[in-house]
Formats: C-alpha cells, sequence, structure tokens
C-alpha cells in the first residue's frame, strides 16, 4: 500500500488531525533556516503524546555535523531521516544506524539511476524549476524510472487534484505532501488534508487493479 507522509507539521494539534485523517508518516524540519523550522525539544513533545507505531521522520539540510544531527535526532525520538540537501551517498554511509530517506531534485537532465547509488531506505523526489526553485511538479515518468534503482516517494506540487493520478500512475512506494494541504505555512487545513488523503485512498484502489505502470517509458540514458 502507497504510504503518504505529512511534512512541515510544527503542533501536536496538526500531528494528530493528520492521524485522524490517515496519514501514515509525520515529518518534523529541523533546519533552523526553515519557516517550518521546530526544536528537537518541541518534536519530543509531540511525539511523547502521539500513540505508539507511528513513525517520525526528522528533515535535515545540509548538517555536516554527524554528532549534531544525531543528538538532535535523539533528542526528537525520530524513527528516520530525510536529508533534503546536497549530501552525498558517501554522507549517507555515515548515517547506517537510522532509516535513510534522500531527496533528490528533478530537472530534464536528472539522471534517475542516481536513486541507486544512495545507501537510503527510500529517495524522494521533488521537481525544480531552472532558477533553483524545488517542491514543483515533475515529470512522473522519472519517478517510474527511478523504482528500479530505490524505492520512490513522489513529492513537490502534489494536490487533492492530481495525487490520484501519481499513484495509479507511478504506483510510488509513498507520496508526501506540505503546503497544498495548509491555510498558512505550518497550519494544517483539516478539509483540504482530508480531501488529500480521500484521493490518496482513490489512487491505491485505482492502482490496484493494474500491475503496469500507464507512464510511457524514458529514452534510456547514453
Amino acid at each position: 500500500m502507497v504510504k503518504t507522509q505529512l511534512s512541515g507539521i510544527t503542533s501536536y494539534q496538526d500531528a494528530s488531525m493528520a492521524l485522524d485523517a490517515g496519514v501514515d508518516v509525520l515529518a518534523f524540519d529541523f533546519n533552523s533556516r526553515s519557516e517550518y523550522h521546530v526544536a528537537p525539544a518541541s518534536v519530543r513533545e509531540i511525539v511523547d503524546k502521539l500513540p505508539p507505531f507511528v513513525p517520525v521522520v526528522g528533515v535535515f539540510f545540509n548538517e555536516f555535523n554527524f554528532e549534531a544531527l544525531r543528538s538532535m535526532a535523539e533528542a526528537a525520538k525520530v524513527t528516520a531521516v530525510q536529508l533534503d540537501g546536497n549530501e552525498s551517498p558517501e554522507y549517507c554511509q555515515h548515517l547506517r544506524e537510522y532509516r535513510l530517506i534522500k531527496k533528490m531534485r528533478v530537472t530534464e537532465e536528472f539522471d534517475y539511476t542516481r536513486a541507486g547509488a544512495y545507501p537510503v531506505g527510500a529517495v524522494l523526489l521533488e521537481g525544480e524549476t531552472p532558477d533553483g526553485q524545488g517542491n514543483r511538479l515533475f515529470d512522473w515518468r522519472y519517478a517510474a524510472a527511478a523504482k528500479q534503482y530505490n524505492r520512490v516517494i513522489v513529492s513537490g506540487g502534489l494536490t487533492a487534484e492530481n495525487v490520484a493520478a501519481a499513484i495509479r500512475s507511478v504506483k510510488p512506494y509513498g507520496v508526501s505532501v506540505r503546503e497544498s494541504v495548509e491555510f498558512s505555512p505550518g497550519r494544517k487545513d483539516r478539509v483540504k488534508l482530508q480531501t488529500f488523503m480521500q484521493e490518496v485512498e482513490r489512487g491505491r484502489q485505482e492502482a490496484m487493479k493494474t500491475t503496469t505502470s500507464r507512464l510511457p517509458r524514458l529514452p534510456d540514458l547514453m
């Protein structure tokens, strides 16, 4: 079954609302420069109120002090680590004690075989504009192709209007959403989130009806 991750959570109320709506995974941003930043101690307070067995992801961006990363992850009681910066496969080797997710930005020159270069549990793919802006829609054929090399989480520009199509077309390991289910940065909208999750379930059901992708293949890389 396709998993759903909700990113940019900043409060217990939103975390609880997400679980009620059927979200599988809660993600908290530890990048101090992000408008979604939450201190590890605050995340720990939220996590301690959650039911048991809820997966919690800590999101880091170019945190090259491994001991600092480990300290924050331990303080927050995260169960997995997502790396959103320029971290290399060699960097990931230093954090093998964690279940890792590596974000990769997709452009027209994206080499989907690189998904297999990272020693991680999954890669999270999102689109990037020519001027470097992320969290954009992208050609989902890259996600379908990357599945040959790693588990794939589709992100970037997902909404209630397109998430069912993404799931039906790609059959990814998971999908991740943030902005489209908010009424302001870091504050989730109950109705938007519930509608999004209804469409996730519709996509899951439609994906189960076929075993093949509906997307045309990308040309082979030279």
